[in-house]
């Protein structure tokens, strides 16, 4: 048999789970969504430094590095034998911008 404490308590604390919860998910959306993001920039630094090695090797041989550039802005700097490509690409609604260089010897075939 129940005692009349037990039960007046129970009823008493009948909404506090619905509350909890509802102060606690927008901090667990919000974390989600960090982490999905940060997934996603992450993937796009690594394809932006596999076209900076593609457009490197490109500018090393004499080709047009831009069309390796994947849509990233694109610039070359020499440096002595070598011949160096930059890629930069906004990310994360432009709150970040990437950036990728790679080099390549120029002359190279």
């Amino acid at each position: 048999m129940r005692s009349p404490c037990s039960s007046a308590r129970g009823r008493g604390e009948l909404g506090a789970v619905t509350a909890e919860l509802a102060a606690a998910l927008p901090a667990a959306v919000l974390a989600i969504g960090l982490a999905v993001a940060a997934v996603a920039a992450a993937a796009t630094q690594v394809g932006l430094e596999q076209s900076a090695g593609a457009a490197a090797r490109a500018a090393g041989r004499g080709d047009d590095p831009a069309i390796y550039a994947d849509g990233a802005l694109a610039r070359v700097e020499a440096d002595g034998e070598l011949v160096c490509a930059v890629l930069e690409r906004p990310a994360l609604g432009g709150a970040v911008t990437l950036v990728a260089r790679s080099c390549a010897h120029s002359g190279g075939r």
